[in-house]
């Protein structure tokens, strides 16, 4: 089995703790619906790392191959060092709908766990993708064109150790 860490967030999901992409974001909603991939973990592991809740980072063992959704392994370690949500792009107004056009291509193969498009403030609006694993910069190149990062932040949830 490999391992991977990712950022998470360690959420009770019909009475079993899982650790769940954060979406890039800082905090949970607590509203939030559940995530298509999550790692188990074990009551021991939550009590010994002392882990409560809030952003964390997470060495996940994967199982593999790695299932369409669901399950995809087990938390072997938490920690608080996990690093500050990248800031939102903000996106003008008139690049609205070509960031939307953008999120239309995104490719089922990129395993993205989230796409979105949201309102930050008043006139300000971000385009996020989450995928799975990390995805080669010179294919978002060849699927999105040139200047995609100026519209949409894209972020793995995880990368190998």
């Amino acid at each position: 089995m490999s391992r991977y860490e990712g950022e998470v967030f360690v959420v009770r999901r019909k009475g079993v703790l899982v650790a769940e992409p954060t979406g890039g974001v800082e905090r949970r909603a607590a509203d939030a619906p559940a995530q298509t991939w999550f790692a188990a973990v074990d009551a021991e592991t939550a009590v010994l790392d002392g882990i409560q809740s809030g952003r964390v980072s997470a060495e996940i063992e994967l199982t593999n191959p790695v299932p369409d959704w669901g399950p995809i392994g087990r938390v072997v370690r938490l920690s608080r060092t996990a690093g500050n949500a990248v800031p939102s792009k903000s996106i003008v107004p008139d690049r609205r709908d070509d960031a939307m056009d953008l999120l239309e291509l995104v490719p089922d193969e990129w395993q993205p766990y989230e796409v979105r498009f949201g309102e930050l403030s008043r006139q300000r609006w971000e385009a996020f993708v989450g995928t799975l694993f990390p995805v080669p910069i010179e294919e978002i190149d060849a699927v999105l064109g040139a200047g995609w990062e100026q519209l949409v932040r894209i972020e793995p949830w995880l990368v190998p150790l």
